[in-house]
């Protein structure tokens, strides 16, 4: 058998072996991956420089068909006469108008916006007719015209006085006394007419209440606040659940026609317990 030592030295001689073999065997397989990774890269780059190139064809055949700016159009020569003068040529006068109007050259439309095709209406709030060319002032603004120019007017706000809220508790209150109002004057022909027949000559229940507005401290006020709710200011004025029923003629009229018992009645309703001609005695 041989001999330990021996049997070392060749289990060692192999692993040499071996070792030396895997180790050639994976440098080879090392160089075959990088050379496949080299030539895959070098096949993209210049796949990428193809592709650039397109895009780089494709803008410069987009910049060629682009329109060509237009030159600056020369002044047309002044033409001549024999004598060599030029001749000078005028614009119409419409067209004079219209370039003082729009001297930067811009559209119209740019300026103004037409009005039922009649007139144009420009920013600074004049209107211009299209037809004549000129400029018309324009009356849209209704506080412009009511108030002078420059002038702030503000609106009066009617308050109430004293005398008027005191006239208006007034008259509520008188219209409280009764459904029928008798408003007099001491001293008048038709006041004391209506009521002798009002008074006299019916007996109504409750009587009529007669309110004598020369003598009352607020007559005038009085007049004139029946004036506003009733439409007639002269006196008498008779009232049936405050409504007027007319003056001194009218209540005569219903007196001769027979039908102020029944005007009454159907005015104030249930308000009125008694209405009839008084029996004579």
């Amino acid at each position: 058998m041989p001999s330990t030592r021996r049997v070392k030295v060749l289990a060692i001689a192999l692993a040499i072996a071996v070792c030396t073999i895997l180790y050639l065997s994976n440098d080879s397989s090392s160089q075959d991956f990088y050379s496949r990774t080299v030539a895959a890269l070098d096949k993209k780059q210049a796949s990428d420089q193809e592709v650039a190139q397109k895009l780089q064809d494709i803008k410069d055949a987009a910049k060629a068909q682009e329109p060509v700016a237009p030159t600056t159009p020369q002044k047309p020569i002044a033409a001549s006469n024999e004598d060599g003068k030029p001749i000078e040529v005028k614009p119409p006068a419409y067209a004079e108008e219209q370039n003082s109007d729009n001297p930067t050259g811009r559209k119209a439309d740019d300026d103004a916006k037409s009005v039922a095709g009649r007139k144009t209406m420009l920013k600074g709030g004049e209107t211009k007719d299209l037809h004549s060319g000129k400029e018309a002032p324009m009356a849209v603004d209704r506080e412009k015209e009511k108030y002078p120019a420059g002038k702030k007017v503000e609106k009066e706000e009617k308050v109430e006085s004293k005398e008027d809220h005191e006239v208006e508790m007034e008259l509520n209150s008188i219209l409280k006394k009764g459904p029928i109002i008798i408003f007099s004057k001491s001293y008048c022909p038709f006041s004391a007419k209506a009521k002798r027949i009002l008074l006299e000559k019916y007996t109504i229940v409750p009587a009529p209440y007669v309110v004598e507005l020369d003598t009352h401290p607020l007559g005038p006020g009085l007049q004139a606040a029946l004036a506003k709710s009733t439409g007639r200011r002269t006196v008498p004025n008779v009232l049936v659940s405050g409504r007027s029923i007319g003056g001194g003629d009218d209540i005569e009229a219903l007196d001769a026609g027979g039908g102020l018992v029944e005007k009454v009645k159907g005015m104030a309703g249930k308000r009125i317990m008694e209405a009839k001609l008084t029996e004579e005695q």
